[in-house]
């Protein structure tokens, strides 16, 4: 039984550690360019598994994809992002955070800048709040 109550408890260790893995700010960069380039790709759907639960299930989604279906960001080679702040509230209980950051166009000759919220659940962050 003793043996039991250990395999348990390094079970939950190991679990607890793994479900934050992911939670650093290179992988939040990483979700939100993964993010941006699928939306560039016209790869909506893909694109829609990267919202937080909240937004997929709302009627605000097609609205918050809207905002990043530019045609002038459809040239992926010339996409750049440049991140400037991400801000990552030590106790917030929704596990929030917010990022901002500069998308360019050097051959549109477009710029915007963009505070985007994002959110850790299920093991990885996730776009919106």
């Amino acid at each position: 039984m003793k043996n039991r109550w250990i395999i348990f408890l390094v079970f939950l260790l190991l679990f607890g550690c793994y479900s934050n893995k992911n939670k650093t700010e290179e992988r939040a960069k990483e979700r939100i360019t993964q993010f941006l380039y699928l939306m560039a790709k016209d790869q909506i759907e893909e694109a829609e598994k990267l919202l937080v639960s909240d937004l997929l299930n709302s009627e605000n989604k097609e609205f918050f994809l809207s905002n990043f279906d530019v045609k002038q960001f459809k040239d992926t080679t010339d996409i750049i992002i440049e991140f400037k702040q991400i801000y990552v509230p030590e106790d917030d209980p929704k596990n929030r955070a917010k990022v901002s950051m500069i998308i360019r166009s050097e051959k549109y000759n477009l710029t915007r800048v963009i505070s985007l919220a994002i959110r850790y659940e299920r093991g990885d962050w996730y776009i919106g709040s």
